[in-house]
């Protein structure tokens, strides 16, 4: 029979979760309320464990504990205000329990750093008017042309003005996203939402992104309360921006991937654009993606949940076939009328270009640039920056690598050569297969192509946006060359008359399961870029399906392949992968203390390069790879979770867990 030890008369005791990394303490802990304390559920307090302190959040309050001790007091109350709610507890435990992590990671994640000035502020604007539950609010713009080829677009926006939640799959049309039409339909959505009561949430990539959509939500005039949030904020306007969204002062959020947290109460619409753009994964634990998010988010609040993309993600396409989101597209016929026509040059083009079909811009590719440039811009995409991005030994075609991460080696202008992982400086360079000196470029960068192009297109003004350089946001009509690598494509004004893909095979030549949707979605964005009189070339396809689907303008189609391929194949999102990080070592102790539950299997184990394998992984990482079925990934990942908790408990070391991780190995 459990004793219960009562507390002191008129203290309560108070239940925390601790802010820490270590399994072993992803629990609650009863502290002492000080009779003084005026201490509310969701507030950030300050705690004493093991002789340090750490900051946890309360989510009880009892009369009484169940330990047998002594209780330890709450030393400090950090916030004025209680910043957890249930709603975002209730979602930390499940992102926590689907994905391995103790629930304080999530927590954490979910809720910016505290800014004393922020909150004093804040309390100092409210009155009390201030709305704090938000209000049906007629908002009608016009419908915009973007949504004539949608023939689903009128149920959608009049189940969202009556508060239902349906769940969509968006295929945008040129200028959407990014934005670069008149009357954005995304402001039928908002408006939509906001007409029922309801709060949206839109989530984008880039900061510049942000700063396109805070231009088309000035439509919706002064009464609709619209805040932005970018990763170069502020710790005040970040503090400020989840205090408003918290009580209820904000009712729209348009931001990058950590805005996926905030809080709005009565949500009524998720919106992630471009939902495959890697910045929208979270590159440290717990490695979440706005998917990944919004999909719980969408299922826990009952709200709509739209991903909106060129492209089909083949996460987007599960959603689709299961039958939990409906396809919203234009007819592929006049998909087709909207977007550039698509041209790959195969053998025969090359044949009929001589010697000039052998090189790296075929003769009639520049031709058709040529012709282009006499009536505006025209996009070169190209997949890396600087100069040669990749090298490799001249003798042995070895891949140049970097002799303290073996990260890819790299050259500027000038030779000189270092680490495309790390920057370190490579002096005196040997190939370590056959010791030769010398080296030669595999994949050339934007700066060399801009080089190149300089040479063919003399006279003709270029301009190159990448890492490396000014990354530019939007180019006039003008004659000129773009040279741009992923995600920093400029918008034209009126779009590009024509387009240009480089080294396709950079990545569509590699081994990782991602390459082919990523690739698809990294051209389906250029083609959203271009005139719809224009042409998108792309040189380099080696693969028969994508080359099929580009010209073809079908992005469903093509997702659709990838899925059937991973059903084959038995890997995410068909089954569950699940993959555990750490030193050869600690792997190894960890995979000998699991218990595998029934239908799970280990498919092995392999060391890993790369620049996201963990320094503390040591010098010899490797990575061991679950798969089980989904009826049975509950079970392995709470046994998962319980090695991890023991393992915590003895410091026998730590491994990294990742569930359905992007890159296998």
């Amino acid at each position: 029979m459990t004793q219960f030890r009562q507390s002191p008369p008129g203290e309560a005791v108070a239940r925390v979760i601790i802010d820490t990394d270590l399994p072993h303490l992803d629990r609650l802990f009863d502290y002492r309320i000080p009779r003084q304390a005026q201490l509310e559920v969701g507030m950030m307090v300050r705690v004493k464990m093991a002789n340090r302190r750490y900051n946890g959040w309360v989510v009880e309050i009892a009369d009484r504990s169940d330990f047998s001790g002594r209780l330890l007091p709450i030393e400090n109350i950090i916030t004025s205000i209680p910043v957890l709610t249930p709603t975002m507890l209730g979602l930390a435990r499940d992102l926590a329990a689907r994905h391995a992590v103790p629930v304080a990671k999530i927590i954490s994640a979910m809720i910016p750093d505290r800014h004393a000035g922020a909150e004093k502020a804040y309390f100092a604007s409210l009155t009390s008017s201030t709305r704090t539950t938000p209000q049906p609010l007629t908002v009608e713009p016009p419908h915009s042309q973007a949504w004539v080829p949608y023939r689903m677009a009128e149920a959608l926006l009049r189940r969202l003005s009556a508060g239902d939640a349906p769940r969509a799959v968006w295929q945008l049309t040129p200028g959407i996203f990014p934005p670069n039409i008149d009357n954005h339909p995304l402001i039928n959505i908002v408006a939509s939402v906001l007409e029922s009561g309801r709060r949206a949430l839109i989530i984008v990539p880039t900061a510049n992104d942000v700063d396109r959509f805070e231009q088309i939500m000035n439509s919706l005039g002064p009464s609709a309360r619209v805040a932005y949030q970018r990763a170069s904020d502020s710790k005040y306007a970040r503090y400020a921006t989840f205090l408003g969204a918290l009580i209820g002062t904000i009712d729209v959020i348009i931001g990058t991937r950590s805005s996926i947290y905030a809080p709005l109460d009565a949500l009524g619409v998720i919106v992630i654009f471009d939902p495959g753009d890697d910045r929208l994964q979270d590159p440290q634990a717990p490695y979440l993606s706005a998917i990944d998010i919004g999909v719980r988010r969408a299922y826990r609040e009952n709200c709509s949940l739209i991903l909106a993309a060129m492209s089909i993600s083949i996460s987007a396409a599960t959603l689709v076939r299961a039958g939990w989101a409906a396809l919203v597209q234009p007819s592929i016929e006049e998909f087709r009328a909207l977007t550039a026509v698509v041209h790959i040059p195969d053998d025969d083009d090359r044949l009929r270009d001589g010697s000039g079909g052998l090189g790296r811009i075929p003769t009639h590719v520049q031709q058709r640039i040529r012709r282009a440039l006499e009536e505006g811009p025209v996009l070169v995409h190209v997949p890396h920056r600087g100069w040669h991005s990749v090298i490799a030994c001249d003798r042995c075609y070895s891949p140049a690598r970097c002799d303290v991460c073996y990260g890819p080696l790299r050259s500027d202008a000038h030779h000189h050569v270092s680490c495309a992982w790390c920057a370190r400086p490579q002096v005196d360079w040997r190939c370590e297969e056959c010791a030769n000196k010398t080296w030669k470029a595999i994949r050339v960068g934007s700066s060399r192509t801009s080089e190149e192009l300089g040479r063919i297109f003399a006279g003709v003004p270029i301009a190159t946006s990448d890492a490396e350089h000014s990354i530019v946001d939007r180019v006039n009509n003008k004659r000129r060359l773009v040279i741009a690598t992923p995600g920093s494509e400029p918008v034209a004004e009126d779009g590009y008359v024509a387009g240009l893909v480089l080294d396709a095979q950079a990545i569509t030549g590699r081994s990782e399961l991602w390459a082919p949707e990523e690739a698809f979605r990294r051209w389906m964005n250029v083609l959203g870029l271009i005139q719809p009189s224009g042409t998108l070339t792309i040189v380099g396809v080696d693969d028969g399906r994508m080359e099929q689907a580009l010209i073809r303008r079908d992005p469903m189609s093509f997702a659709q392949q990838l899925l059937d391929e991973r059903e084959v194949l038995g890997f995410f999102p068909a089954q569950c992968l699940i993959a555990v990080d750490g030193s050869r070592p600690q792997v190894e102790d960890f995979m000998a203390e699991l218990a595998l539950p029934s239908r799970c299997e280990l498919l092995g184990m392999a060391s890993r390069v790369g620049r996201d394998v963990q320094k503390s992984h040591g010098s010899d990482p490797v990575r061991a790879l679950y798969r089980c079925h989904w009826d049975a990934s509950d079970a392995l990942i709470e046994q998962i979770q319980a090695t991890q908790v023991a393992r915590s408990a003895k410091r026998a070391g730590a491994v990294t867990v990742r569930i359905n991780p992007n890159q296998l190995l």
